[in-house]
């Protein structure tokens, strides 16, 4: 059993917590708010306010703080509290034999974020070393918001991301996990976790859009029931039943169908009002790779 803190209860920090209790560890979270705070100790969890935060013992640290979108991309003000957060921690570490501390971000935030702001930033703010006096990890969640105690509980996957596959880091996390059977494990760099993450959210955005855009043309068109179709389609389609299909570097799609049936389909809808913004970025960026226009 180790002890862990969760930095940030929402929806993602507290499947988190509860995740990491259903694992046999003693797990405290850590917030902001207050009511927050009296919330999950009367559900009988132990919680505490950020201000309070120290060390005591603590083997790992996950922090699951929102990243919203500004102007730029995603604000980064929640992930750089919580730096300062921890390197306030740090500060009560040191003690003879006292395991490094793990620092495990859950947070989505593009490739690049903890290596090149994240870890300088505990650094700077706590005069350690990272790697030497603490660890980080980047850990993408796969939680759906609706469901995300249950997706936890149901535990299949565990990306992680370190400076490098099977460092002190990947080890002490994969240690976290030990008692999970069947659980896949994957190690990455931190750059390649965090970019794995975006690929996983966009592709689940743009296929959605797909069906979307595809359901409107079916109204247009006056078909009753598209749900059918697509029900079919998830199983003549090998971009539905073959996972793999379409993730190989095989350079652009060819061969007699698709880029003649995607022009056509652009074509035939354009004439009848249909709008085909998803497949006509799809033709262009095909045609960008090199890929015949038809």
């Amino acid at each position: 059993m180790s002890r862990v803190s969760v930095l940030g209860s929402g929806v993602v920090g507290f499947a988190t917590g509860v995740g990491l209790e259903s694992l046999g560890h003693d797990v405290a979270f850590v917030d902001v708010d207050e009511d927050r705070i009296v919330a999950l100790r009367n559900a009988g969890h132990a919680a505490t306010h950020v201000d309070e935060m120290e060390d005591a013992g603590v083997d790992a640290v996950f922090v699951a703080v929102p990243t919203p979108t500004g102007e730029h991309g995603i604000d980064p003000t929640y992930l750089d509290q919580a730096c300062k957060t921890l390197a306030r921690m740090l500060g009560t570490v040191g003690g003879a034999g006292q395991q490094r501390p793990l620092f495990v971000f859950r947070s989505t935030m593009p490739p690049g974020t903890t290596r090149q702001r994240l870890i300088p930033a505990l650094e700077n703010w706590s005069g350690k070393r990272a790697g030497t006096d603490f660890l980080v990890c980047y850990n993408p969640e796969y939680l759906r918001e609706a469901s995300a105690v249950e997706d936890f509980l149901r535990f299949r996957l565990l990306t992680i991301g370190t400076d490098w596959p099977g460092d002190a880091a990947s080890r002490q996390m994969r240690a976290l996990f030990s008692t999970v059977e069947d659980a896949v494990v994957t190690e990455f760099t931190y750059e390649e976790a965090e970019f794995q993450k975006y690929v996983h959210n966009v592709f689940n955005a743009a296929k959605i859009s797909f069906f979307n855009e595809m359901r409107m043309a079916a109204g247009t068109l006056g078909l009753r029931d598209p749900d059918r179709v697509f029900a079919l389609t998830s199983r003549t389609a090998e971009a539905a039943w073959n996972p793999l299909y379409g993730t190989r570097n095989f350079g652009p799609f060819g061969g007699a169908c698709l880029p003649k049936d995607t022009a056509a389909w652009s074509a035939f809808a354009r004439a009848r009002g249909i709008a085909t913004d998803l497949v006509e970025a799809v033709r262009s960026v095909n045609i960008g790779l090199g890929g015949a226009p038809c």
